[in-house]
């Protein structure tokens, strides 16, 4: 009887370390399953944050050129004021004796009608 009973409790044993490592199985399944889900999700993520940055270095890009070309609008314009103002200047330095001369014959010729 103290065989059999021993038999019994060898095989009972026996039964648990098996449901063990089916259960240690299952667990290294459900790790393995788990990690690959974060390595896919870490790779989508990774794919997400750069087409996010080459979607905002090309706004950064179109935001500069932007940039640059009203800086090449604002020179030119700035350029092209001096230029009238040195123009104008010019002509009157040399219009200003005729002017005054032509300002004081018409104020010093009397007309009698």
């Amino acid at each position: 009887m103290y065989h059999s009973a021993s038999a019994s409790s060898s095989q009972g044993i026996h039964t648990l370390l098996e449901a063990e490592q089916e259960a240690s199985k299952i667990v290294e399944q459900a790790r393995d399953y788990r990690i690959e889900h974060l390595k896919e999700a870490r790779d989508e993520a990774t794919k997400d944050i750069a087409k996010l940055q080459a979607r905002k270095n090309e706004e950064l890009a179109e935001i500069q050129k932007k940039s640059a070309n009203q800086t090449e609008l604002t020179q030119s314009i700035a350029a092209e004021t001096q230029q009238r103002l040195a123009t104008i200047k010019s002509q009157f330095e040399k219009n200003k004796q005729e002017a005054s001369n032509r300002l004081i014959a018409a104020v010093s010729t009397v007309q009698f009608d």
